[in-house]
Parts: C-alpha cells; sequence; structure tokens
C-alpha cells in the first residue's frame, strides 16, 4: 500500500492541453448600436468604430486572452491585439476602422482564444463603403 501511496504521489502532473480546463462557456457578439450585442450581420461604414466583446464562464480573472481575426476571403485566423479578463469574465476589443478596411460582401470574423483554455464562438462584422 505504501509504495502505492509513493507511486501516486511520484506520479507527474498532467500538463497540456488535457490539464486544461476548458471552458463552460465563452461567448463573443460583436455592439451594433445602440449598443445590442448580435453574432452575425452587424454591419458598419468604414471610419466606424467596431466593438468586440466576450464572455467565459468561469471567469478566467486577470488572463490574457488574443484576440483573433479573420479577414473577408481568409481561412486564417491571426492575432490584432490582446486583452485582460475582467473580474466577471469579460472582454472588449475595440477596432477603429478605416477606409482600407471596407469590404462590401464579405465579413471580418472574430473570437477570443485563452491560450490552453480554449477559444470563444465567432461573431462577424461587416465594414461597408456606404457611398
Amino acid at each position: 500500500a505504501f509504495l502505492g501511496l509513493v507511486a501516486a504521489v511520484a506520479a507527474p502532473f498532467p500538463s497540456g492541453p488535457a490539464a486544461a480546463h476548458e471552458p463552460r462557456r465563452f461567448e463573443a457578439c460583436t455592439v451594433q448600436l445602440p449598443g445590442t450585442c448580435i453574432d452575425r450581420g452587424a454591419s458598419f461604414l468604414y471610419g466606424d468604430t467596431v466593438v468586440v466583446r466576450g464572455r467565459v464562464e468561469p471567469p478566467h480573472a486577470g488572463r490574457v486572452a488574443r484576440v483573433l481575426r479573420r479577414d473577408p476571403g481568409s481561412d486564417v485566423w491571426r492575432r490584432v491585439g490582446t486583452v485582460t479578463i475582467s473580474d466577471r469574465g469579460r472582454m472588449r476589443f475595440v477596432w477603429h476602422t478605416t477606409r482600407a478596411d471596407a469590404v462590401q460582401g464579405a465579413p471580418y470574423l472574430f473570437r477570443f482564444r485563452i491560450p490552453g483554455h480554449g477559444a470563444s464562438d465567432r461573431t462577424e462584422a461587416y465594414v461597408l463603403f456606404g457611398e
């Protein structure tokens, strides 16, 4: 019995993705004025500010989440920023668009990722010319 206890105590702690606890809930949305948070179809004119919000449970307070964006027509998610997760599990990312960001027929996709803990669902934002 003693050897079994020693073996159990001496065994290495799990590490890597299997050891990381997955969030029970991990969501992202795009804020469409006047403050409604939606997943699909948010539209902005170039020059507008796009706000992407996220929420994770459990809160993962103080951790840093990566903000990932997939540009229209691309299959690649790339990091465009980081945010610190609040005590209540909330995240907020702000993107100031320019004329060069306008793509009439396809959305930008956003999501948050906490390294070792998973990624949120995705949300979309259309940036339009409006001319």
